[in-house]
């Protein structure tokens, strides 16, 4: 990973961890899962499967080799305990890395030229699935023809739009990843989702409400400031806290 990402210096240093949390904290979760994705070296959007492999990765540098997850049961309510071994996550979303150019889909006499979604395309305000949709197609799709003649985006019917989210997510499989699971008192066998946004924040975030912990039991102690105590080695920083908590 290189060392310009946000995320590469929050794990390094505590004042930019302090930062990244502070900025993140406020965003809605695609604008977030971008800021946690982002690469400085890349100048154009990846598409969401990409983007999403860039927060395993990221993920694999905070925990290690191996990541802990739990899934609760859709059909009897009991959790469910498994562990992903991240670097070979990292190899199968690597083996499912699409096109991110122009794509075609020609559909019951309908042709579109489109691109896959990133994620700027999922950001916005709107309240209601229906300007979501609307929203997406004007930013992805390029060209609308219905046997050779232009339509417009709203002209699509239902059944070439769902032919289209179908060949979108056919096109970027690691845009939506998933684990499956056994229920482990009823055999029930399910497909998991899996945020790899969602969770790499929740470490962060645990990370950062840790180190004001810490900041705040040092500075009630010693009388240092912010600044002091995170301009401390873990190393040392650790063993005053120690001390502090008489362990």
């Amino acid at each position: 990973m290189p060392a310009s990402t946000p995320v590469a210096q929050a794990l390094a240093d505590p004042h930019a961890l302090l930062a990244l949390w502070e900025q993140a904290l406020a965003m809605p979760p695609a604008a977030r899962e971008s800021l946690l994705a982002h690469d400085e070296h890349l100048h154009a959007p990846a598409t969401l499967g990409a983007q999403r492999r860039r927060l395993v990765e990221r993920l694999q540098r905070r925990v290690g080799a191996r990541l802990a997850l739990k899934s609760r049961c859709p059909a009897c309510g009991e959790e469910a305990a498994f562990d992903v071994a991240l670097p070979a996550l990292l190899d199968a979303l690597d083996a499912a890395a699409p096109d991110a150019g122009e794509h075609r889909l020609e559909q019951h006499g309908w042709q579109l030229r489109f691109r896959l979604p990133a994620s700027p395309d999922l950001q916005g305000d709107d309240a209601d699935v229906e300007a979501f949709v609307q929203r997406l197609l004007q930013r992805c799709v390029a060209e609308v023809r219905e046997h050779g003649e232009p339509r417009d985006l709203q002209a699509i019917p239902p059944p070439v739009l769902e032919a289209l989210s179908e060949r979108m997510e056919a096109l970027d499989p690691a845009a939506r990843i998933s684990f499956a699971v056994d229920c482990p008192t009823c055999g029930h066998h399910w497909q998991a989702p899996f945020d790899a946004g969602r969770a790499l924040w929740s470490l962060l975030q645990g990370d950062a409400e840790q180190l004001l912990l810490d900041v705040d039991a040092l500075a009630q102690r010693y009388g240092w400031s912010e600044d002091q105590i995170l301009a401390l080695a873990p190393t040392r920083r650790q063993a005053y806290l120690q001390l502090v908590r008489g362990d």
